[in-house]
């Protein structure tokens, strides 16, 4: 079966990897588990050897006949569009704690990772493959040039490792880009954020323009009075690039600005 471009398949094409990345999942005989993009099914079969209950997410016309036939009524299946679904419904009707484990297509990626952003406390273990330069993004610290405001959101609910890099070759077609696979932790404790908008907000303005020190960003976004009010009330360097503050520095300027 050939890959759809416009669907972003890139079929993996081997078992042991799949069974790498399955065990990142810490899978018990009994455990809910979503995967999504089944594909031909390679990653789908590792994760059933872990005796779980497993819901499959696929968009793929051409596969219902095939995954049905494959996987018989070992796999409840979703054959839509998981952004489009109804995930506060399949949540309550799975239970929770949930797992998550797949290779998804890349182009789903930020869309994908809102939805885990807002679902998040629902998942005790998440495992992504993703495009490398995304992986290492997420799992970046301050300081580095991968260190980024989506990195920064969803370390507020996960630990984040980078666990596995995966050559372009482990893929048919073969992508244009190396992959990684990342496994994604509840964090606890979790950081109290009172003012979790005006957190996202700050977050969002100081990497508006990565070059700019975050004086200048704020400056376009609140103005000159309210960004001088902000770094007087702060006692922070906005000569700084947003990329050398600590999450505890962003929280601080959110509830900063919240009062403004």
């Amino acid at each position: 079966m050939q890959a759809l471009k416009a669907l972003g398949q890139n079929f993996l094409t081997d078992p042991e990897l799949a069974v790498r990345i399955a065990a990142l999942g810490d899978l018990q005989p009994g455990d809910r588990v979503w995967e999504i993009g089944s594909g031909k099914g390679i990653l789908t079969e590792a994760i059933l050897q872990h005796e779980v209950r497993l819901r499959a997410f696929e968009l793929d016309r051409r596969l219902p006949e095939y995954l049905s036939n494959r996987f018989s009524d070992r796999v409840d299946f979703v054959f839509a569009d998981v952004l489009s679904c109804d995930w506060p419904d399949l949540i309550a009707t799975d239970g929770k704690p949930l797992k998550l484990i797949a290779n998804i297509p890349y182009q789903i990626t930020s869309p994908l990772l809102s939805l885990l952003e807002k679902h998040g406390e629902s998942f005790s273990r998440i495992v992504l493959m993703l495009q490398k330069e995304v992986a290492m993004r997420l799992s970046a610290g301050p300081g580095t040039k991968s260190y980024g405001a989506l990195g920064i959101r969803l370390r507020v609910h996960f630990e984040i490792e980078l666990a596995i890099q995966v050559g372009r070759e482990y893929f048919e077609p073969q992508p244009n880009v190396d992959s990684a696979v990342v496994l994604m932790k509840p964090r606890e404790p979790k950081p109290i954020i009172k003012h979790p908008d005006e957190f996202g907000q700050i977050v969002s303005i100081a990497f508006a323009h990565r070059r700019k020190t975050l004086g200048n960003n704020l400056k376009e976004r609140l103005g000159k009075q309210r960004t001088a009010i902000l770094q007087q009330k702060s006692s922070l360097d906005f000569q700084r690039r947003g990329e050398s503050l600590e999450e505890a520095e962003f929280i601080l300027l959110s509830e900063l600005m919240a009062a403004l």
